[in-house]
């Protein structure tokens, strides 16, 4: 009325919002629906994610999530579904479930799990010569482990292709080595690995791959 616009949230607050591309797990409470999604985008006034089915304008859904600082929930409302997305407002307060202590800021975003891939060097920062069977580990939206038969130095780049879907085709990526070090019960090497280049698409089905093994880890009470 007075010609002032409403504020976005404060700094506080948005520490504790999720972020773009990262998992969610939502319940609409009274037998709604519910389940794993990922934030597809996130402004000052409103966030979407991928649409449950069953879900309508109006209801309000409780969000339960994990960032880097902690474990957090809160409530919205549904205010416009358009295609397979559905948009929410932001809340105006968020419940701080855990904190998370600085050295487990890693964990929070970095998935245990491993999945067969291969990988080829990458000199130039573009993947040459034939692909060489590997394992990928440690997996994050910013790195990873890969478990190789032979030494690389660090400081060199490899390009790595590994599936996080059976709808979708592999992920290829390319990676700088950032430390190399030797396990000593197989004789192998595990390089870690920084992504670079990492464009939005491929962000986005690394995160859905983290949030469906932490979904199935959880239905089998190991999470």
């Amino acid at each position: 009325m007075l010609g002032i616009k409403p504020k976005g949230p404060g700094r506080e607050l948005r520490a504790k919002l999720p972020q773009a591309h990262t998992p969610v797990d939502v319940v609409v409470p009274g037998g709604g629906p519910r389940g794993p999604v990922v934030v597809s985008s996130i402004g000052e006034k409103g966030f979407t994610i991928d649409a449950l089915p069953g879900m309508r304008v109006g209801q309000t859904a409780v969000f339960s999530y994990q960032n880097g600082g902690g474990k957090f929930r809160f409530s919205a409302k549904c205010a416009a579904l358009k295609g397979h997305e559905a948009t929410f407002a932001l809340p105006q307060q968020v419940e701080t479930l855990q904190v998370f202590a600085e050295t487990h800021k890693r964990a929070a975003v970095r998935l245990d799990a491993t999945v067969p891939g291969q990988w080829r060097y990458a000199a130039a920062g573009k993947g040459v010569g034939e692909w060489i069977r590997g394992s990928i580990t440690d997996i994050s939206r910013t790195g990873a482990s890969l478990i190789v038969d032979r030494e690389v130095r660090p400081g060199g780049y490899v390009e790595v292709r590994f599936a996080v879907s059976s709808t979708t085709a592999a992920l290829a990526l390319l990676g700088e080595v950032m430390r190399a070090s030797k396990i000593e019960a197989s004789g192998k090497v595990s390089l870690g690995l920084r992504f670079h280049g990492l464009k939005a698409e491929e962000d986005r089905a690394i995160m859905e791959f983290i949030n469906k093994r932490q979904a199935e880890r959880r239905s089998r009470g190991l999470a």
